[in-house]
């Protein structure tokens, strides 16, 4: 049926060559099917290879040729084994068969019978089986309904106490969200696990960005405080109370701020979570700040009473010789100008002579100049102890005056003189004769003066390097300046911002306290000016002070802090 299919199909399409080759194939074929013989099989063989030989058949003629060839060698053989078939006698065979299907089915009744006696007996095996099962379901039936009821009270307890865990998460949750503390929990792994408002307001990062991510991100060494909290607590014989530390904390722009964090820890399970309550104690160290900085001024301002009382008394001890001395200076200079005459007649009649050991003429011409020189030191000594006093004089109600700013200038720089003689060789000071009073407490501004003229020479580390003071008006802003100028090493540019910050000194090897300038900015805003600097690491500084000319009158009581 195959050969015969596919031969049809490539005699339809095939080329009239091809097909009749095809056609005597089919030929042979037929003849071949009616008498299988010998010579009829080889010439459909050799049409076969004829047909195989050609290079362009394509894959149908290739089945069409493996399948005659199996016509071929198959077909014969079926001839052969029906022949044989045929040829056997079959009436005995036939009489066997019978006897042997009589005796297959008297062993078959047999069997039914042994088959149906054993099907009885499992049957009532089965019913038995039956009502034991039925026994033993009702029995676990009546033990079914017991565990349910249980099972419903039992759920009834869980609901219940599922709503009191939901009202204490819930009670929890507000406690938690209205601290203003930041109160986080994180895995044995240091990864959060809790987050409340206060943690997010705290490090500006919400609850859905933080959580999962690792904690030191947000606590600096927090892994490490977690681990020697637990082994401190397992160190212990009884549950410690947890300590409060101190630590630095991350906020998400990366500014740092001081901490106080209390730890504590439970379990769920076999896994074991850590609670901190952290604190933010920015303000309350900036208050222990401005208590350091007002105790030290309070200590300062002790300081300058006592030192007011000791240079009054100081004044007054050295007042009175130094009267004296001048008091006599004078007179010394008219006793020798009396004397003058009859020493020149002397001088005149008898030629020289000594006096204290000096020749004459030495004497005559230096005696005066000595004279003097005792006046002017004398008369040096009381301007000295009269800005003294002054500067050391208690501030009052009437210290809101209009003053010089000149002349504030020259009496800083006289009471610091010796240092300045010590210090340097080049000490420069130009005052603009054209400044405009201003409105203060005058020995305020020479505080401030002062603190800028000792500062600018600290810095200096040479004696050939100078110190200027200059007094100027600035163009067309209607302020004038004090602008103290030195040659020294300078300013590093990250400290120029914190000159002015309470407790803030480069100079603390040399006892350096940090409120110097911080009480110079201060006095300085109370006169409605201000401080500034600039600086040149290697080259010098120059430091400004600038008040106001038209500035608002100023009260020495509103500013007595």
């Amino acid at each position: 049926m195959s050969f015969n299919e596919i031969g049809r199909n490539l005699q339809v399409a095939a080329k009239p060559a091809d097909s009749a080759r095809l056609t005597t194939l089919w030929r042979l074929m037929a003849g071949f099917l009616e008498n299988a013989g010998p010579e009829v099989a080889r010439e459909l063989e050799q049409e076969l290879e004829r047909l195989s030989g050609l290079n362009s058949q394509s894959d149908d003629y290739q089945v069409l040729i493996a399948h005659g060839r199996l016509i071929v060698e198959v077909l014969p053989k079926v001839d052969a084994a029906l022949q044989s078939i045929i040829g056997q006698p079959i009436l005995s065979r036939i009489d066997d068969l019978q006897h042997a299907l009589r005796l297959y089915g008297d062993g078959a009744e047999r069997c039914a019978e042994h088959f149906r006696l054993a099907l009885y007996l499992m049957a009532v095996l089965l019913a038995a089986y039956l009502l034991y099962q039925f026994a033993l379901l009702r029995s676990h039936t009546l033990a079914l309904r017991r565990a349910h009821a249980s099972l419903k009270q039992e759920i009834g307890e869980r609901l219940q106490a599922e709503s009191w865990l939901r009202e204490s998460e819930a009670r929890l949750r507000a406690i938690t969200d209205s601290a203003r503390e930041a109160i986080v929990s994180v895995d044995a792994g240091g990864n959060l696990v809790s987050w409340n408002r206060g943690a997010a307001l705290m490090f500006g990062e919400a609850a859905e960005e933080a959580l999962g991510t690792s904690s030191q991100r947000f606590w600096i060494n927090a892994q490490a405080a977690i681990q020697a909290q637990l082994q401190a607590e397992a160190d212990a014989t009884d549950r410690m109370i947890n300590p409060i530390t101190e630590s630095l904390g991350i906020r998400r722009d990366g500014e740092t701020f001081p901490i106080e964090v209390s730890l504590s820890h439970w379990t769920r399970g076999e896994e074991r979570f850590s609670t901190a309550i952290i604190r933010d104690i920015s303000a309350r160290r900036q208050l222990e700040a401005v208590a350091r900085q007002q105790e030290l001024q309070l200590i300062q301002a002790n300081k300058m009473t006592a030192l007011g009382t000791l240079v009054s008394g100081v004044a007054h001890e050295i007042n009175n010789p130094n009267q004296l001395i001048l008091l006599n200076a004078g007179l010394l200079a008219d006793i020798w100008s009396d004397a003058l005459e009859i020493l020149d007649d002397r001088y005149r009649a008898g030629g020289e002579f000594s006096l204290a050991g000096l020749p004459y003429t030495e004497l005559r011409a230096s005696a005066g100049v000595l004279i003097d020189d005792i006046g002017d030191g004398a008369k040096r000594i009381e301007r000295i102890v009269a800005d003294l006093k002054h500067y050391a004089r208690p501030q009052t109600e009437q210290a809101d005056a209009a003053f010089s700013l000149n002349e504030a200038v020259e009496r800083a720089v006289r009471l610091v003189r010796h240092v300045i003689a010590r210090k340097t060789d080049h000490f420069e000071i130009r005052l603009d004769s054209a400044l405009p009073p201003l409105q203060g407490d005058p020995r305020q501004v020479e505080q401030v003066i002062v603190n800028l003229l000792i500062n600018g020479l600290d810095a200096l580390t040479d004696t050939d390097q100078t110190l200027g003071v200059t007094t100027r008006r600035l163009d067309d802003e209607g302020e004038v300046c004090v602008e103290v100028t030195d040659q020294g090493g300078g300013i590093s540019p990250e400290h120029i911002q914190q000159l002015c910050d309470p407790f803030f000194t480069t100079k603390q090897a040399c006892g350096g306290t940090g409120l110097g300038l911080a009480i110079s900015a201060s006095l300085m805003r109370a006169h409605g000016g201000r401080l500034n600097f600039s600086s040149e690491p290697g080259r010098g500084t120059v430091a400004q002070a600038i008040f106001p000319v038209n500035s608002k009158p100023w009260s020495a009581a509103e500013h007595a802090d």
